[in-house]
């Protein structure tokens, strides 16, 4: 027969709780430091986002085209505004500026025609496709990919 010291099984049963505790602990501090690390990168990549959408904007705003939108002709600023409008209207779907483009600057829900601008010269271009010029200026001069 084997004889067990009573003491260390004691001293055994009240460590594990304890052991398993400080884990627990642990793992809880170490999932709460990740948590709130993904929550500043998510935080900067909205900021990142949303300041690349203002710019696309800004330049719609300031360009001196006239864009076809819906068979009518529209300036700048309305054509802006009327972009603005949609992206509040699918903020919630846009995670990047190319689904931003897509989903706010380049056809009609109504009627699904393209939007065209056209350019000073006379030249017409998609307006997507334009944008898209634009977006990959503005990632060139601020080193955005």
């Amino acid at each position: 027969m084997i004889m067990m010291n009573p003491k260390k099984s004691v001293a055994r049963a009240v460590s594990r709780p304890l052991y398993a505790r400080s884990t627990l602990f642990g793992l809880l501090l170490v999932a709460a430091v990740l948590l709130l690390a993904s929550a500043r990168v998510s935080a900067a990549q909205n900021a990142e986002l949303d300041a690349t959408i203002q710019h696309l904007i800004e330049f719609v705003k300031q360009s001196d085209v006239q864009f076809e939108r819906n068979f009518s002709s529209h300036d700048a600023l309305e054509a802006a505004q009327h972009i603005e409008k949609k992206y509040l209207h699918f903020k919630g779907e846009i995670d990047t500026p190319e689904r931003f483009i897509e989903l706010c600057a380049t056809r009609s829900l109504v009627t699904g025609k393209q939007y065209r601008v056209i350019l000073v010269d006379g030249e017409a271009l998609p307006s997507g496709e334009w944008l898209n010029l634009e977006l990959a200026r503005y990632r060139a001069g601020n080193g955005l990919q």
